[in-house]
């Protein structure tokens, strides 16, 4: 964590353990502030009675009479387990983050700001759907009875910040809603990192570095990128700040859904399947709950914040997401007049939109801050005084505005409200009209057995495919043009294979418009229709066994190139020796027991820098691996096609060929394991050193403080190529001189981010889902369902929900009755 925090809650965190350990009182006020389970808690704003039972996990079903009271129950019962969490994530979005943390989130705070989510969020709501608006006040109401019910008893997280949350609007949902947008919108780190990588190396040879680019691009890069300053980093580095922050860390954010119809399913109707791609988090992402009102009757996965069911199903219909990733977003290089007032655009100086803005800053003076905004969007250079990329070069850095879709008006929730109340496919279809961002691959099944598939997402229409750079903004040439019909976004329904499967891969081989160039390297879709297609028939225990998945077709084709660097090799050296027989007979599992899976690792590491450092540097290549697909996907392309000048190195006087470096990295792989962990292979197994932790947003502050807060550390098998994804962050292996101080430090190779949450829902058992998520459903660390999940998600375990109101009522441990006051 990074000083400024331990500064800012070091004091009362230690008082704080302390008192855990030395006072039965403190016990007792810790427990005041978990949420009331039973009783009857009277509430101005209810119409009528609600009744809100749960289970030996925690998992609600809200009982209500009409729609608005089950919003409004579902926002209080919000506020109860995870106030912390929606508080906090609310005020990134709204920059008021310094307010409660200091001046160290100031360029948080500036960032959020600068790009208006709340002041969009403050327009929009007006022109919402009469439904949306419904829902979110009553939705507002639930969240602000709690908080004045619970005054006094809030989280502790509250006390050791030493602050009282503010009242909830309607807005802070939309907030929270653009935030995950934001979040899942990484095509634009793309943008910058090729734009630095082209002003340094020209733009024949970056073309090397690009995932396929002869696909997706034009052949001659963007010639104005030799004009404009140069391209600065200032944006990435603040918003990795802000993700560090929060605990959204990996980049890796895909998912895996699929579903089978009838005809594929051992049951004899559709089978679907989900497991998102977070980063990790304690408390986790997810919040379950089963609603059951007059017209609203669903069950599923919720995000805190916000009022509906984004992930589950309803008594028709259920569906699965996952991240599209869309290209949603471009920068556009400005030129700015000598006052700072106007830019030059289609030939004439047109004015820029400027205002003031302040940032309140605990136990600090305020910052007052300029935003300024073109016709596009707002200008992201100086979000942050950070050095640009390459401060002696003598060019000025760009002035850069930012495009997104995002800052268009849009209507998520009442896409959201509408998915959870639909009937069958044109219900379906037709709610995810209104949905933008973040752009999803929805996957759907009915009680029919129908089964389908939209890519719901808002797709720029620009004049060229060559969306990998920064565009000149001079010109009016690189503005959008609208955007692509939804009808014409890529649908199927009931399609001849009987399956269909998405993991980030690309949407579709042949589309008239650009959709992306930050696929996901296929080996997770491959090994996901490999098992697909293993049987005639899969049940809900196979598909336990697939979203379980170690098995990485990636480590398969990079063994190939290993064995065959070697093949024609005499080899002398025990351990080289021993490390190429258990390549041989490698299964590609990356078992947490096995050593293999380390070896490779280790040589994967290795390989990224046998090949890119000498050119790139460590900085550059830090920047070049951050967002992982990129070096997947773009050491799998040079390998196949073994012409790259990168494999020479050019600080040696020979030349380096692709086998000379594929040897020379394994040779250095096991050097670095000897020297870490001994000689003996024995001792060098995966789960020793790929560890999961899911951290809580104080951690690092006290050992003592980390057992009670963090969850874990476990051992853990996988890598980001395998259906269980387990990424670790491959720009902190790079890390020339690691900093623990920074907040969510990972150590090296341990998994960030993974799956979420896992749902599996089979139509012939319409009574039961099963489902499991990785902590527990309670945000309170003192609360018994703070982690008690954790152990079944890392066993592949899962919970048997009965869906049918009465048997959940029977089963229930407790009842709470919100009464009309």
């Amino acid at each position: 964590m990074k000083q400024w925090k331990k500064i800012t809650i070091g004091i009362s965190v230690t008082i704080f353990s302390l008192l855990i350990i030395l006072s039965g009182l403190s016990y007792n006020i810790l427990n005041r502030s978990l949420p009331a389970y039973e009783g009857e808690v009277k509430l101005i704003g209810l119409a009528a009675e609600v009744n809100i039972y749960r289970d030996e996990w925690g998992i609600p079903l809200i009982k209500a009479e009409n729609d608005e009271d089950a919003a409004f129950a579902l926002g209080y019962v919000h506020a109860q387990e995870r106030l912390f969490q929606m508080d906090i994530a609310r005020r990134a979005g709204e920059g008021r983050l310094s307010e409660v943390l200091g001046s160290e989130t100031v360029s948080i705070d500036k960032m959020f700001r600068t790009a208006g989510i709340f002041k969009l969020a403050v327009e929009s709501y007006p022109k919402l759907n009469p439904l949306s608006q419904k829902i979110l006040n009553a939705y507002s109401k639930g969240v602000n009875s709690f908080l004045k019910e619970a005054k006094g008893r809030y989280q502790a997280e509250f006390d050791i910040l030493g602050y009282y949350p503010y009242p909830w609007k309607p807005e802070h949902s939309l907030v929270i809603a653009k935030l995950m947008g934001w979040e899942l919108n990484i095509s634009w780190w793309t943008d910058l990192t090729f734009s630095h990588l082209a002003q340094k190396y020209g733009f024949e040879k970056v073309k090397e570095l690009m995932p396929d680019y002869p696909q997706n691009a034009p052949t001659i890069i963007p010639s104005q990128l030799k004009q404009i300053g140069a391209v600065t980093n200032n944006l990435i580095k603040v918003d990795q700040q802000f993700r560090a922050l929060t605990g959204f860390v990996g980049t890796h954010i895909g998912s895996n859904n699929w579903v089978v119809n009838g005809k594929m399913s051992a049951s004899g109707k559709p089978i679907i399947a989900n497991d998102p791609h977070l980063a990790y988090n304690a408390p986790g992402r997810w919040f379950f709950v089963m609603l059951r009102s007059k017209d609203w009757n669903a069950e599923g996965f919720t995000v805190t914040g916000m009022p509906a069911i984004v992930i589950g199903k309803n008594e028709n219909i259920a569906w699965a997401m996952t991240n599209v990733m869309a290209d949603d977003a471009d920068f556009y290089a400005e030129q700015i007049d000598t006052t700072g007032t106007k830019y030059f655009f289609d030939k004439q100086w047109r004015q820029l939109s400027i205002y003031k803005d302040t940032i309140v800053v605990k136990d600090s003076a305020s910052v007052v801050f300029e935003i300024k905004k073109t016709h596009r969007g707002p200008i992201v250079t100086d979000i942050h005084p950070y050095n640009i990329l390459y401060p002696n070069t003598g060019i000025q850095p760009a002035a850069m505005s930012m495009r997104w879709t995002g800052f268009e008006f849009s209507d998520e929730m009442f896409a959201a409200i509408s998915i959870n109340k639909s009937k069958d496919w044109n219900d379906f279809k037709n709610a995810l009209r209104n949905f933008t961002v973040p752009g999803q691959n929805f996957i759907y099944a009915d009680n029919n057995g129908n089964i389908g598939y939209i890519c719901a997402a808002k797709l720029p229409l620009r004049a060229s495919n060559s969306t990998t750079f920064v565009n000149d903004g001079t010109s009016s040439a690189y503005d959008w043009k609208g955007f692509v019909p939804y009808d014409e976004m890529p649908k199927v329904f009931n399609p001849s294979t009987n399956f269909i499967a998405s993991a980030n891969n690309k949407t579709v081989e042949k589309f008239p418009y650009h959709i992306s160039n930050i696929w996901e390297p296929p080996s997770r879709i491959e090994r996901i229709t490999q098992l697909l297609n293993s049987k005639k028939l899969h049940s809900k225990d196979d598909y336990k066994k697939y979203q379980n998945d170690f098995v990485s077709p990636y480590a398969k084709m990079m063994t190939k190139y290993i064995l065959s660097a070697f093949s024609s090799v005499k080899v002398n050296e025990k351990n080289l020796n021993l490390a190429l027989h258990l390549f041989e007979n490698w299964n590609y599992e990356m078992d947490s027991r096995s050593q293999i899976p380390t070896i490779y690792s280790f040589y994967l590491h290795s390989l990224i820098k046998n090949i890119f450092e000498d050119e790139m540097g460590k900085d550059l290549l830090k920047e070049y691996v951050f967002v992982a697909n990129v070096p997947y996907r773009i050491i799998q392309k040079i390998l196949d096609e073994n012409s790259s000048s990168f494999f020479d190195n050019i600080k040696t006087e020979q030349i380096e060929t692709r086998d000379d470096i594929i040897r020379k990295s394994l040779v250095d792989a096991l050097a670095s394991l000897e020297e870490a962990y001994g000689k003996d292979i024995a001792n060098w197994q995966w789960g020793a050193i790929h560890k999961v932790v899911f951290k809580h947003m104080f951690h690092d502050n006290s050992t003592l403080l980390d057992k009670i807060i963090n969850i874990g550390p476990f051992e853990i098998g996988g890598d980001g190529t395998t259906l269980f994804n387990t990424e670790y962050s491959f720009s902190e292996l790079f890390e020339e001189k690691r900093d623990n101080r920074k907040n969510h430090r990972s150590n090296p190779y341990e998994n960030i981010l993974g799956p979420s949450m896992r749902y599996i829902f089979d139509f012939a058992d319409p009574d039961y889902l099963e489902f499991i998520m990785p902590t527990g459903q309670a945000g309170h660390f003192m609360n018994s369902h703070y982690k008690d999940m954790s152990q079944m998600w890392l066993k592949g375990e899962y919970i048997k929900l009965p869906l049918r109101e009465e048997i959940f009522i029977n089963r229930s441990k407790f009842v709470l009755k919100l009464i009309p006051k």
